[in-house]
Protein backbone atom coordinates (compact mmCIF):
# COMPACT_ATOMS: atom_id res chain seq x y z
CA UNK A 1 0.00 0.00 0.00
CA UNK A 2 2.85 2.11 0.68
CA UNK A 3 4.56 1.75 -2.64
CA UNK A 4 1.34 2.39 -5.13
CA UNK A 5 1.12 5.75 -3.18
CA UNK A 6 4.39 7.21 -5.07
CA UNK A 7 3.42 5.35 -8.19
CA UNK A 8 -0.33 6.90 -8.29
CA UNK A 9 1.73 10.34 -8.05
CA UNK A 10 3.92 9.60 -11.19
CA UNK A 11 0.95 8.34 -13.19
CA UNK A 12 -1.24 11.75 -12.42
CA UNK A 13 2.48 13.71 -13.24
CA UNK A 14 2.34 11.61 -16.54
CA UNK A 15 -1.56 11.92 -17.32
CA UNK A 16 -1.14 15.96 -16.45
CA UNK A 17 1.94 16.42 -18.77
CA UNK A 18 0.16 13.82 -21.25
CA UNK A 19 -3.04 16.46 -21.29
CA UNK A 20 -1.05 19.36 -21.73
CA UNK A 21 1.23 18.12 -24.26
CA UNK A 22 -2.31 16.86 -26.06
CA UNK A 23 -4.04 20.79 -25.46
CA UNK A 24 -0.95 22.41 -27.66
CA UNK A 25 -0.88 20.17 -29.73
CA UNK A 26 -4.73 20.65 -30.72
CA UNK A 27 -3.65 24.61 -30.28
CA UNK A 28 -1.01 24.41 -33.29
CA UNK A 29 -3.17 22.25 -35.25
CA UNK A 30 -5.91 24.26 -35.34
CA UNK A 31 -3.46 27.62 -35.98
CA UNK A 32 -1.69 25.74 -38.71
CA UNK A 33 -5.43 25.11 -40.46
CA UNK A 34 -6.31 28.63 -39.46
CA UNK A 35 -3.38 29.89 -41.47
CA UNK A 36 -3.80 27.05 -43.88
CA UNK A 37 -7.38 27.89 -44.69
CA UNK A 38 -8.93 30.70 -43.61
CA UNK A 39 -5.92 32.97 -43.56
CA UNK A 40 -4.42 31.32 -47.29
CA UNK A 41 -6.03 34.30 -49.72
CA UNK A 42 -3.89 36.74 -47.49
CA UNK A 43 -0.65 34.79 -47.48
CA UNK A 44 -0.80 34.68 -51.07
CA UNK A 45 -1.69 37.85 -51.57
CA UNK A 46 1.97 39.03 -49.71
CA UNK A 47 3.65 36.46 -51.22
CA UNK A 48 2.48 37.92 -54.78
CA UNK A 49 3.87 41.36 -53.67
CA UNK A 50 7.22 40.18 -52.42
CA UNK A 51 7.95 38.00 -55.46
CA UNK A 52 5.79 39.87 -58.07
CA UNK A 53 4.87 43.42 -59.27
CA UNK A 54 3.49 44.86 -62.24
CA UNK A 55 4.91 47.84 -64.05
CA UNK A 56 3.93 49.77 -67.09
CA UNK A 57 5.54 49.15 -70.38
CA UNK A 58 5.30 52.70 -72.11
CA UNK A 59 3.88 53.28 -75.78
CA UNK A 60 5.65 53.70 -78.92
CA UNK A 61 4.97 57.98 -79.19
CA UNK A 62 3.32 59.06 -82.26
CA UNK A 63 5.70 60.92 -84.67
CA UNK A 64 5.97 64.68 -85.57
CA UNK A 65 5.85 65.84 -89.50
CA UNK A 66 6.17 68.51 -91.12
CA UNK A 67 3.81 69.29 -94.12
CA UNK A 68 5.80 67.54 -96.52
CA UNK A 69 6.15 64.26 -94.07
CA UNK A 70 9.51 65.20 -92.86
CA UNK A 71 9.94 64.32 -89.73
CA UNK A 72 10.72 66.35 -86.74
CA UNK A 73 9.95 64.21 -83.75
CA UNK A 74 10.59 60.96 -83.51
CA UNK A 75 11.03 57.40 -81.23
CA UNK A 76 14.20 55.18 -81.26
CA UNK A 77 14.26 52.03 -79.09
CA UNK A 78 17.32 52.35 -76.53
CA UNK A 79 18.53 50.38 -74.03
CA UNK A 80 17.08 50.92 -70.15
CA UNK A 81 19.06 48.76 -67.40
CA UNK A 82 17.05 47.42 -64.29
CA UNK A 83 17.67 46.20 -60.63
CA UNK A 84 16.28 42.83 -58.86
CA UNK A 85 17.66 43.69 -55.69
CA UNK A 86 16.58 39.81 -54.45
CA UNK A 87 18.90 38.47 -57.09
CA UNK A 88 22.44 40.84 -56.03
CA UNK A 89 24.69 39.42 -53.15
CA UNK A 90 26.75 42.66 -53.03
CA UNK A 91 23.99 45.46 -53.54
CA UNK A 92 25.75 48.17 -52.33
CA UNK A 93 28.99 47.21 -54.28
CA UNK A 94 27.00 46.82 -57.91
CA UNK A 95 24.96 50.45 -57.19
CA UNK A 96 28.36 51.95 -56.69
CA UNK A 97 29.96 50.22 -59.66
CA UNK A 98 26.27 51.62 -62.04
CA UNK A 99 26.50 55.03 -60.16
CA UNK A 100 30.20 55.55 -61.12
CA UNK A 101 29.15 54.91 -65.22
CA UNK A 102 25.73 56.37 -64.70
CA UNK A 103 27.17 59.89 -63.18
CA UNK A 104 24.56 59.08 -60.46
CA UNK A 105 24.71 59.30 -56.69
CA UNK A 106 24.87 56.08 -55.57
CA UNK A 107 23.40 56.59 -52.39
CA UNK A 108 20.18 57.73 -54.30
CA UNK A 109 20.46 54.38 -55.67
CA UNK A 110 21.07 52.08 -53.15
CA UNK A 111 18.00 54.03 -51.22
CA UNK A 112 15.97 53.16 -54.47
CA UNK A 113 16.73 49.71 -54.58
CA UNK A 114 16.18 49.07 -51.30
CA UNK A 115 13.09 50.01 -51.35
CA UNK A 116 12.12 48.65 -54.33
CA UNK A 117 12.97 45.46 -53.73
CA UNK A 118 12.26 43.24 -56.44
CA UNK A 119 12.74 46.05 -59.27
CA UNK A 120 14.51 49.02 -59.92
CA UNK A 121 15.37 50.58 -62.73
CA UNK A 122 19.16 51.87 -62.50
CA UNK A 123 20.03 53.74 -66.34
CA UNK A 124 16.92 54.68 -67.89
CA UNK A 125 17.33 55.13 -71.76
CA UNK A 126 21.04 55.10 -71.67
CA UNK A 127 23.29 56.01 -74.56
CA UNK A 128 24.36 52.74 -76.01
CA UNK A 129 28.06 53.33 -74.74
CA UNK A 130 26.99 53.59 -71.47
CA UNK A 131 24.47 50.59 -71.73
CA UNK A 132 27.35 48.66 -73.40
CA UNK A 133 29.80 49.51 -70.34
CA UNK A 134 26.99 48.23 -68.19
CA UNK A 135 26.79 45.23 -69.75
CA UNK A 136 29.82 44.09 -70.40
CA UNK A 137 30.06 44.15 -66.54
CA UNK A 138 27.72 40.93 -66.15
CA UNK A 139 26.96 42.22 -62.85
CA UNK A 140 24.28 39.73 -61.27
CA UNK A 141 20.76 40.96 -60.92
CA UNK A 142 20.70 44.02 -63.57
CA UNK A 143 18.84 43.34 -66.67
CA UNK A 144 18.05 45.47 -69.69
CA UNK A 145 14.89 46.15 -71.03
CA UNK A 146 13.80 47.95 -74.74
CA UNK A 147 12.47 51.29 -74.30
CA UNK A 148 11.36 54.08 -76.50
CA UNK A 149 13.55 57.38 -76.27
CA UNK A 150 12.48 60.86 -77.90
CA UNK A 151 14.62 61.63 -80.83
CA UNK A 152 14.50 65.07 -82.68
CA UNK A 153 16.63 64.47 -85.96
CA UNK A 154 17.24 68.23 -87.01
CA UNK A 155 18.25 69.02 -83.59
CA UNK A 156 17.39 73.11 -82.65
CA UNK A 157 15.43 73.42 -85.73
CA UNK A 158 11.61 74.39 -84.56
CA UNK A 159 12.52 73.24 -80.66
CA UNK A 160 10.12 76.10 -79.34
CA UNK A 161 6.98 74.77 -81.68
CA UNK A 162 8.11 71.00 -81.29
CA UNK A 163 8.99 71.04 -77.67
CA UNK A 164 10.59 68.51 -75.67
CA UNK A 165 9.77 65.39 -73.61
CA UNK A 166 10.66 63.75 -69.76
CA UNK A 167 11.86 60.36 -68.84
CA UNK A 168 8.85 58.95 -68.87
CA UNK A 169 7.70 60.27 -72.66
CA UNK A 170 5.36 62.95 -71.14
CA UNK A 171 5.59 66.08 -72.28
CA UNK A 172 6.42 69.03 -71.22
CA UNK A 173 6.74 71.73 -73.78
CA UNK A 174 5.46 73.25 -76.86
CA UNK A 175 3.18 70.48 -79.58
CA UNK A 176 4.44 67.34 -77.31
CA UNK A 177 2.73 68.84 -74.49
CA UNK A 178 -0.22 70.37 -76.30
CA UNK A 179 -1.12 67.28 -77.83
CA UNK A 180 0.74 64.92 -75.16
CA UNK A 181 -2.96 62.51 -74.76
CA UNK A 182 -3.02 61.59 -78.38
CA UNK A 183 1.39 61.30 -79.31
CA UNK A 184 2.04 59.22 -76.12
CA UNK A 185 -0.40 56.58 -76.68
CA UNK A 186 -1.88 53.93 -74.15
CA UNK A 187 0.84 52.17 -71.95
CA UNK A 188 0.76 48.15 -71.80
CA UNK A 189 1.70 46.28 -68.52
CA UNK A 190 4.72 43.46 -67.71
CA UNK A 191 4.45 41.17 -64.68
CA UNK A 192 7.61 40.53 -62.90
CA UNK A 193 8.03 38.05 -61.16
CA UNK A 194 11.07 36.14 -58.61
CA UNK A 195 10.99 32.41 -58.10
CA UNK A 196 12.09 30.49 -55.05
CA UNK A 197 15.44 30.51 -56.45
CA UNK A 198 15.58 34.38 -56.79
CA UNK A 199 15.43 34.27 -60.57
CA UNK A 200 14.10 36.84 -62.21
CA UNK A 201 11.54 36.62 -64.90
CA UNK A 202 8.83 38.65 -66.86
CA UNK A 203 5.82 38.53 -69.21
CA UNK A 204 4.17 41.45 -70.99
CA UNK A 205 0.38 41.16 -69.65
CA UNK A 206 -1.02 44.03 -72.00
CA UNK A 207 0.97 45.21 -75.24
CA UNK A 208 1.07 49.04 -75.45
CA UNK A 209 -0.68 51.02 -78.19
CA UNK A 210 1.17 53.31 -80.39
CA UNK A 211 0.80 57.02 -80.17
CA UNK A 212 -0.61 59.03 -82.88
CA UNK A 213 0.97 60.83 -85.48
CA UNK A 214 0.93 64.22 -85.53
CA UNK A 215 1.38 66.81 -89.44
CA UNK A 216 2.40 70.65 -88.73
CA UNK A 217 1.81 72.91 -91.61
CA UNK A 218 5.63 74.19 -90.72
CA UNK A 219 7.97 73.67 -93.96
CA UNK A 220 11.16 72.20 -92.46
CA UNK A 221 12.96 74.68 -95.18
CA UNK A 222 11.11 77.42 -95.01
CA UNK A 223 11.91 76.95 -91.00
CA UNK A 224 15.72 76.64 -91.74
CA UNK A 225 15.40 79.78 -93.71
CA UNK A 226 13.94 81.57 -90.46
CA UNK A 227 16.21 80.56 -88.23
CA UNK A 228 19.27 81.64 -90.29
CA UNK A 229 17.72 84.69 -91.28
CA UNK A 230 17.09 85.33 -87.54
CA UNK A 231 20.56 84.47 -86.53
CA UNK A 232 22.10 87.30 -88.96
CA UNK A 233 19.80 89.80 -87.60
CA UNK A 234 20.54 89.17 -83.75
CA UNK A 235 24.50 89.32 -85.04
CA UNK A 236 24.00 92.74 -87.04
CA UNK A 237 22.25 94.30 -84.20
CA UNK A 238 23.48 92.73 -81.38
CA UNK A 239 20.14 91.19 -80.08
CA UNK A 240 20.04 89.03 -77.48
CA UNK A 241 16.42 87.46 -78.27
CA UNK A 242 14.17 87.29 -81.27
CA UNK A 243 11.79 86.12 -83.52
CA UNK A 244 10.24 85.14 -87.30
CA UNK A 245 7.04 83.81 -87.61
CA UNK A 246 6.01 83.26 -91.50
CA UNK A 247 2.67 82.74 -92.60
CA UNK A 248 0.49 81.83 -95.60
CA UNK A 249 -1.70 84.88 -95.85
CA UNK A 250 -4.32 83.43 -98.22
CA UNK A 251 -5.32 80.47 -95.62
CA UNK A 252 -3.02 81.95 -91.87
CA UNK A 253 -1.22 78.63 -91.89
CA UNK A 254 2.02 79.25 -90.46
CA UNK A 255 5.14 77.91 -91.80
CA UNK A 256 7.88 78.87 -89.87
CA UNK A 257 8.19 80.04 -86.35
CA UNK A 258 11.91 80.84 -85.28
CA UNK A 259 13.02 81.80 -81.58
CA UNK A 260 16.45 82.63 -80.95
CA UNK A 261 17.52 81.66 -78.08
CA UNK A 262 16.89 78.12 -78.47
CA UNK A 263 17.84 74.70 -77.09
CA UNK A 264 18.49 71.05 -78.48
CA UNK A 265 15.49 69.08 -77.22
CA UNK A 266 17.87 65.86 -77.22
CA UNK A 267 19.56 67.32 -74.39
CA UNK A 268 16.76 68.82 -72.79
CA UNK A 269 18.54 68.27 -68.71
CA UNK A 270 20.46 71.67 -70.06
CA UNK A 271 17.69 73.84 -70.94
CA UNK A 272 16.86 77.04 -69.18
CA UNK A 273 13.43 78.69 -68.87
CA UNK A 274 15.19 81.64 -71.22
CA UNK A 275 15.61 79.30 -73.90
CA UNK A 276 12.54 77.36 -73.89
CA UNK A 277 10.56 80.36 -74.20
CA UNK A 278 8.49 81.01 -77.76
CA UNK A 279 8.79 85.30 -78.25
CA UNK A 280 6.18 84.48 -80.82
CA UNK A 281 3.47 83.89 -78.54
CA UNK A 282 4.92 84.60 -75.14
CA UNK A 283 6.41 88.38 -75.70
CA UNK A 284 4.01 91.21 -75.69
CA UNK A 285 5.28 94.58 -76.80
CA UNK A 286 4.05 97.78 -78.12
CA UNK A 287 3.13 97.57 -81.95
CA UNK A 288 3.98 101.26 -82.75
CA UNK A 289 3.17 102.21 -86.33
CA UNK A 290 2.35 98.72 -87.84
CA UNK A 291 -0.99 99.51 -86.03
CA UNK A 292 -1.81 101.88 -88.47
CA UNK A 293 -2.78 99.32 -90.33
CA UNK A 294 -5.89 98.23 -87.73
CA UNK A 295 -6.95 101.99 -87.75
CA UNK A 296 -7.31 102.87 -91.56
CA UNK A 297 -8.88 99.21 -91.84
CA UNK A 298 -11.66 99.80 -89.15
CA UNK A 299 -12.21 103.37 -90.82
CA UNK A 300 -12.47 101.76 -94.52
CA UNK A 301 -14.91 98.91 -93.27
CA UNK A 302 -17.05 101.40 -91.75
CA UNK A 303 -17.00 103.06 -95.43
CA UNK A 304 -16.28 106.30 -93.08
CA UNK A 305 -13.22 106.88 -95.67
CA UNK A 306 -11.75 105.76 -98.75
CA UNK A 307 -7.94 105.50 -100.28
CA UNK A 308 -7.53 108.20 -101.82
CA UNK A 309 -9.08 110.87 -99.84
CA UNK A 310 -6.84 113.80 -98.82
CA UNK A 311 -6.11 114.76 -95.02
CA UNK A 312 -4.30 117.61 -93.39
CA UNK A 313 -1.45 116.39 -91.27
CA UNK A 314 -0.84 119.83 -90.35
CA UNK A 315 2.98 120.14 -90.38
CA UNK A 316 3.35 117.11 -87.92
CA UNK A 317 1.90 118.55 -85.08
CA UNK A 318 -1.85 117.90 -83.43
CA UNK A 319 -3.65 118.84 -80.32
CA UNK A 320 -5.79 116.12 -78.33
CA UNK A 321 -8.16 116.64 -75.32
CA UNK A 322 -5.06 119.67 -74.75
CA UNK A 323 -2.29 117.16 -75.33
CA UNK A 324 0.19 117.93 -78.85
CA UNK A 325 1.47 115.24 -80.43
CA UNK A 326 4.46 115.23 -83.01
CA UNK A 327 5.13 113.39 -85.98
CA UNK A 328 8.47 112.20 -86.56
CA UNK A 329 8.84 114.54 -90.01
CA UNK A 330 6.34 116.70 -91.29
CA UNK A 331 3.61 116.60 -93.87
CA UNK A 332 0.90 118.48 -94.96
CA UNK A 333 -2.03 117.22 -97.47
CA UNK A 334 -1.76 113.38 -97.70
CA UNK A 335 -3.99 110.27 -99.10
CA UNK A 336 -5.58 107.85 -96.68
CA UNK A 337 -2.89 105.65 -98.64
CA UNK A 338 -0.16 108.17 -98.11
CA UNK A 339 -0.63 108.52 -94.13
CA UNK A 340 0.11 104.95 -94.44
CA UNK A 341 3.00 105.13 -96.90
CA UNK A 342 4.87 107.76 -94.78
CA UNK A 343 3.22 106.71 -91.60
CA UNK A 344 2.02 110.03 -90.26
CA UNK A 345 0.75 109.98 -86.24
CA UNK A 346 -1.54 112.83 -87.63
CA UNK A 347 -3.30 110.99 -90.09
CA UNK A 348 -3.66 107.86 -88.30
CA UNK A 349 -5.10 110.28 -85.24
CA UNK A 350 -7.26 111.85 -87.52
CA UNK A 351 -9.11 109.00 -88.74
CA UNK A 352 -9.18 107.13 -85.30
CA UNK A 353 -11.30 110.48 -84.19
CA UNK A 354 -13.84 109.67 -86.91
CA UNK A 355 -14.17 106.25 -85.87
CA UNK A 356 -14.56 107.10 -82.27
CA UNK A 357 -13.70 105.01 -79.15
CA UNK A 358 -16.58 102.69 -78.74
CA UNK A 359 -15.92 101.67 -82.82
CA UNK A 360 -12.53 101.38 -82.66
CA UNK A 361 -12.15 99.33 -79.57
CA UNK A 362 -14.57 96.78 -81.31
CA UNK A 363 -12.22 96.47 -83.99
CA UNK A 364 -9.09 96.11 -81.57
CA UNK A 365 -11.39 92.86 -80.58
CA UNK A 366 -12.41 91.81 -83.88
CA UNK A 367 -8.62 91.67 -85.10
CA UNK A 368 -8.03 89.40 -82.48
CA UNK A 369 -5.72 91.67 -80.04
CA UNK A 370 -6.41 90.77 -76.51
CA UNK A 371 -7.23 87.30 -77.03
CA UNK A 372 -5.28 84.23 -78.09
CA UNK A 373 -4.92 83.19 -81.64
CA UNK A 374 -6.09 79.73 -80.89
CA UNK A 375 -2.40 78.28 -82.03
CA UNK A 376 -2.21 75.61 -79.88
CA UNK A 377 1.32 75.85 -78.49
CA UNK A 378 1.35 76.14 -74.38
CA UNK A 379 2.38 80.01 -72.82
CA UNK A 380 0.64 81.80 -75.22
CA UNK A 381 -0.71 85.12 -73.70
CA UNK A 382 -3.63 87.53 -75.01
CA UNK A 383 -1.81 90.42 -75.13
CA UNK A 384 -2.56 93.86 -73.27
CA UNK A 385 -6.25 96.17 -74.13
CA UNK A 386 -7.79 98.31 -72.26
CA UNK A 387 -11.35 98.41 -72.37
CA UNK A 388 -12.91 102.37 -73.50
CA UNK A 389 -13.76 102.64 -69.72
CA UNK A 390 -10.43 102.71 -68.83
CA UNK A 391 -9.24 105.13 -71.62
CA UNK A 392 -7.66 108.48 -70.46
CA UNK A 393 -8.36 111.76 -73.00
CA UNK A 394 -5.46 111.15 -75.14
CA UNK A 395 -5.76 106.58 -75.35
CA UNK A 396 -7.91 107.14 -78.88
CA UNK A 397 -4.89 108.50 -80.21
CA UNK A 398 -2.00 106.91 -78.92
CA UNK A 399 -3.41 103.54 -79.84
CA UNK A 400 -4.23 104.44 -83.03
CA UNK A 401 -0.22 104.73 -83.91
CA UNK A 402 0.41 101.67 -82.00
CA UNK A 403 0.89 102.75 -78.64
CA UNK A 404 -0.78 101.79 -74.95
CA UNK A 405 -1.65 98.67 -76.15
CA UNK A 406 0.63 95.06 -76.00
CA UNK A 407 0.09 92.68 -78.67
CA UNK A 408 2.52 89.46 -79.23
CA UNK A 409 4.64 89.02 -82.37
CA UNK A 410 2.15 86.61 -83.88
CA UNK A 411 -0.85 88.35 -83.92
CA UNK A 412 0.77 91.15 -85.52
CA UNK A 413 1.27 88.74 -88.25
CA UNK A 414 -2.56 88.27 -88.02
CA UNK A 415 -2.65 91.89 -89.37
CA UNK A 416 -2.07 90.38 -93.22
CA UNK A 417 -4.10 88.30 -93.61
CA UNK A 418 -7.63 88.90 -95.01
CA UNK A 419 -10.33 87.63 -94.53
CA UNK A 420 -9.65 85.89 -91.77
CA UNK A 421 -7.78 86.12 -88.54
CA UNK A 422 -4.39 84.29 -87.59
CA UNK A 423 -6.61 82.08 -85.19
CA UNK A 424 -6.68 79.04 -87.46
CA UNK A 425 -2.39 79.28 -88.05
CA UNK A 426 -0.05 76.76 -87.19
CA UNK A 427 -3.38 74.33 -86.22
CA UNK A 428 -1.66 70.72 -86.37
CA UNK A 429 -3.85 67.97 -88.36
CA UNK A 430 -4.17 64.45 -86.49
CA UNK A 431 -3.76 61.98 -89.02
CA UNK A 432 -6.99 59.48 -89.21
CA UNK A 433 -8.71 61.76 -87.48
CA UNK A 434 -12.33 62.75 -88.68
CA UNK A 435 -11.29 66.24 -88.12
CA UNK A 436 -11.35 67.98 -91.72
CA UNK A 437 -8.08 69.15 -93.09
CA UNK A 438 -6.00 69.42 -96.06
CA UNK A 439 -3.75 67.05 -97.18
CA UNK A 440 -0.44 69.08 -96.01
CA UNK A 441 -1.71 69.89 -92.20
CA UNK A 442 -4.12 73.49 -92.04
CA UNK A 443 -7.64 73.85 -92.24
CA UNK A 444 -9.83 73.53 -95.30
CA UNK A 445 -12.40 75.83 -93.54
CA UNK A 446 -11.77 78.59 -91.54
CA UNK A 447 -12.08 78.68 -87.93
CA UNK A 448 -15.11 80.24 -86.11
CA UNK A 449 -12.58 82.63 -84.46
CA UNK A 450 -11.56 83.92 -87.68
CA UNK A 451 -12.91 87.29 -89.13
CA UNK A 452 -13.20 89.45 -91.50
CA UNK A 453 -11.50 92.79 -90.82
Amino acid sequence: MAASAPRNSINTRLYLLGAIFFFWCCVICLRLVYLQVFRYGDFEQRAQHQQQRTTEVAAKRGVIYDRAGRELAMSISVDSAFAVPTEMPDLAGTVSLIGRITKTDPRELLAKCKAARTFCWVARKADAETAERIRSLNLRGIYFQKESKRFYPKRELAAQVLGYVGMDDEGLSGIEREYDDRLRGKPGRMLISVDARRKWFGSVEKQPDPGENVVLTVDEKVQYIAERELETAMAETHSVAGTIVVQNPHTGEILALANRPTFNPNLSRQVTPERLKDHAVSDVYEPGSTFKVVTISAALEEKLTRPTEMFDCQMGSIVINGMRIHDSKPHGLLTVSGILAKSSDVGAIKIALRLGEDRFYKYIRDFGFGQQTGIELPGETRGLTKPVSRWSKVSIGAISMGQEIGITPLQLVGLNRAPAHAANCGIPSWCGTPRNFSAHGGSDETDDAGRRA
